[in-house]
């Protein structure tokens, strides 16, 4: 127990003395204190503290400003330098779509909204489908599917009304703007002049029912399988019942059909018009119906 008050003892002096050094160094003049060697020993150790200290934080604190820099000035670096463009039925042409997006200049590909970009080629009524990725660093991947012209579409009352305005059809019935810039190897395609009902609202984006539309597009499909040499070009497309079709080609023989079997009707077709070519004669007008003995009346005829 003495031992124990002794070393008590001898600590409370200790901080005593350590207090009076510390009272008297106050009371020497700045000068004296400088050349104090208690209290330079003091501020090196002080010194030798904060040394420790800044030897930890500055590294860090220059990790920490020059890592946030690189990851800006990389962000601001990913341009769009490459553009991977593919048009599945080859109508609409990269720069075409890149004005369609409204891309120009310099693009950061941080920034990209790629959903919204191909939300606005969908937007286009000649395009089906649109697909766009983003392939850091500096590569962007355009796919888009147009929309194939079948045939023109017009208002058969048009010729009385007016109301001559013409729409492209595709093979699933959507109705879509006739634009030369993107359809121009399909201004030729025939015309089909609807009847009352054939389309729920005669306007872009509307759509022709199946059951109405299905033998005109087998007709048009059928037709391209011969040479304008053995069948003309088929000018214009009328259904003036549910069962009947009579189309005018371009030698402006007339030709009456039926909605069933438009394949056999169209050999049909091209052996009547080889057989004129034979005989050197025109035919102003050919019921293909028959399987058998079709019928022609040749130009010059009753």
């Amino acid at each position: 127990m003495k031992s124990r008050n002794q070393y008590r003892r001898h600590h409370r002096e200790q901080q005593a003395a350590s207090a009076n050094v510390r009272l008297l160094e106050a009371a020497l003049s700045i000068k004296d204190r400088l050349f104090s060697i208690v209290a330079l020993r003091r501020g090196l150790r002080r010194l030798r503290r904060w040394g420790i200290i800044l030897l930890i934080v500055l590294p860090l604190l220059a990790a920490l400003f020059w890592g946030g820099k690189a990851a800006v000035e990389k962000a601001y670096s990913l341009s769009m330098d490459k553009v991977s463009f593919d048009a599945r039925q080859n109508l609409i042409s990269k720069e075409q779509a890149m004005e369609i997006l409204g891309i120009e200049g310099a693009i950061n590909m941080a920034t990209l909204d790629t959903t919204a970009m191909q939300k606005k080629l969908e937007e286009n009524p000649c395009i089906k489908s649109a697909h766009i990725r983003a392939e850091l660093p500096d590569t962007l991947h355009i796919e888009i599917n147009e929309r194939i012209p079948v045939v023109y579409v017009e208002q058969e009352s048009g010729t009385d009304t007016g109301n001559r305005v013409r729409y492209f059809m595709d093979p699933g019935g959507r109705l879509f703007p006739v634009m030369p810039e993107y359809h121009r190897n399909f201004m030729g395609v025939p015309v089909w002049y609807l009847q009352p009902g054939d389309v729920p609202e005669f306007a872009a984006g509307a759509e022709v029912p199946e059951e109405r539309r299905r033998p005109i597009v087998e007709l048009v499909a059928a037709a391209n399988h011969y040479s304008l040499v053995e069948i003309p070009a088929i000018r214009e497309i009328f259904r003036p019942k549910e069962w009947k079709i009579i189309i005018t080609l371009e030698n402006d023989a007339e030709v009456l059909m039926q909605v069933y079997d438009i394949k056999g009707q169209m050999e049909r077709l091209a052996m009547i018009l080889e057989h004129c070519r034979a005989t050197h004669r025109h035919a102003r007008s050919i019921n293909v119906i028959p399987r058998i003995n079709p019928t022609v009346i040749y130009a010059g005829e009753n």
